[in-house]
């Protein structure tokens, strides 16, 4: 049947609709062939600019040690990073310490269990110590954690032991050897088939090729390292302890994770450093920070040296004992010390059997050899000097009300500068 001139117009529109939707959705089509052939283009050039680094797993303070359970590896565009960012985990070994078999050094934590509260088949290291990773040590209960005692943080490096037909992994403790001025890890074995805590073990002792890693500076998770990061550095020796300060002078406006050196200020003016680049903790008892009182990490010499300062401070009218505060500790050195223990306390370390022998040298060669023109004696005649003019009896009365009047002293300042963070 013909078409009227109506229907043919109708029927020549809908077919050039048709044909228009299909040019339209052919070029729809090809736009987005080509845009997707671009964005595939441009991932493959992200992608071939995409480079692997080391980056933090967590937050680090300055002078901390950055062992392998504290870095994880990233994929960032090159353009985003430092040319000299660690990404081979060859450079990242050269500053690990590792075991000859490339195992690296991690921390955990180390303590002792009197009441054999973790069982019989743990192993013990040659003092009595046994050592968790920190995973698994914080997955004891806190009934566990409280029968355990001088719990303390540990680098360690895990390793295998046989024991019978079996073989297990046991965390060694990583130390440092003085007279060889290299770190190692005693190896535990044994002939038994099983373990309790009367098993007896052979330590085998192994050299460690590297130094720890030190972070110089405070860095946050997911920071990229570099070399310029962190530095090579010793570990914390066994004589180390925590110990409690409440009448040295503190900066104001000190707060945990500063370093200071304490220092001791003479009546004529002479200002010698005790201690050098510590770190301060500042506790807390229910949430408030203490308003006078500082932990501080010392050796043996150190404490030593700093209770024969703090006598000494008391016994000389005008004498000051006090901290100061490093500005950028991960990149300035310790500084050097210039105090000089009394005799009195040479023979306390000469007749102690627990201080280190490298302690020992190092306070004699200090106390008895002539340095830079016999500066030595002279600081120490000084001191003497400035003591022997009080009247012996008055000494231990004036020790302690200079002891009080310091302690109120400083609560009193730590308390303003507290209640004006409020």
């Amino acid at each position: 049947m013909a078409m009227n001139p109506m229907q043919r117009k109708a029927n020549n529109s809908f077919l050039l609709g048709i044909l228009i939707t299909l040019l339209i959705t052919g070029a729809i089509i090809a736009f987005l062939i080509f845009q997707v052939m671009d964005l595939n283009r441009t991932i493959e050039e992200q992608e071939a600019a995409l480079t692997t680094v080391y980056v933090l797993s967590d937050n680090v303070k300055s002078g901390q040690i950055i062992t392998n359970d504290m870095l994880t590896t990233m994929n960032v565009f090159s353009s985003t990073v430092p040319e000299n960012a660690i990404g081979d985990v060859e450079v990242l070994s050269s500053y690990y310490l590792a075991d000859e078999q490339g195992n690296q050094a991690y921390t955990g934590y180390k303590f002792k269990d009197p009441n054999n509260t973790l069982g019989d088949n743990v192993v013990q290291d040659s003092e009595g110590f046994i050592i968790y990773s920190e995973d698994d040590y914080n997955a004891l209960n806190d009934q566990q954690k409280s029968q355990l005692t001088d719990t303390n943080n540990a680098q360690y490096i895990t390793r295998q032991m046989i024991v019978g037909n079996s073989t297990i992994d046991v965390n060694c403790e990583i130390k440092y050897d003085e007279e060889v001025a290299a770190y190692y890890i005693l190896i535990p074995e044994t002939t038994e088939v099983t373990i309790t805590r009367a098993t007896s073990y052979n330590y085998t002792k192994e050299l460690l090729e590297a130094m720890p890693l030190i972070a110089k500076i405070d860095m946050y998770a997911n920071t990229v390292i570099t070399p310029d990061m962190v530095a090579e550095g010793q570990l914390t020796k066994d004589d180390v302890r925590k110990q409690e300060y409440n009448i040295i002078a503190l900066p104001t406006q000190i707060q945990t994770g500063d370093y200071i050196d304490v220092r001791l200020r003479l009546p004529d003016g002479q200002d010698l450093i005790v201690v050098s680049h510590k770190e301060v903790e500042i506790p807390t008892i229910k949430g408030v920070e203490s308003t006078n009182c500082i932990w501080i990490d010392l050796s043996e010499e150190e404490i030593l040296t700093l209770s024969c300062a703090i006598v000494e401070s008391y016994e000389m009218t005008g004498a000051k004992l006090y901290a100061t505060r490093y500005v950028d500790p991960g990149l300035q050195n310790a500084a050097q010390i210039t105090y000089i223990p009394n005799t009195e306390t040479m023979a306390l370390i000469n007749n102690d059997p627990n201080i280190v022998e490298t302690a020992k040298a190092e306070l004699r060669r200090r106390y008895n050899e002539d340095i830079a023109d016999g500066n030595d004696k002279i600081v120490r005649q000084s001191i003497d000097d400035a003591t022997t003019y009080e009247d012996p009896e008055e000494a231990g009365d004036l020790v302690a009300e200079k002891t009080e009047e310091e302690i109120t002293s400083l609560q009193d300042a730590r308390e303003d500068y507290l209640d004006s963070l409020v």
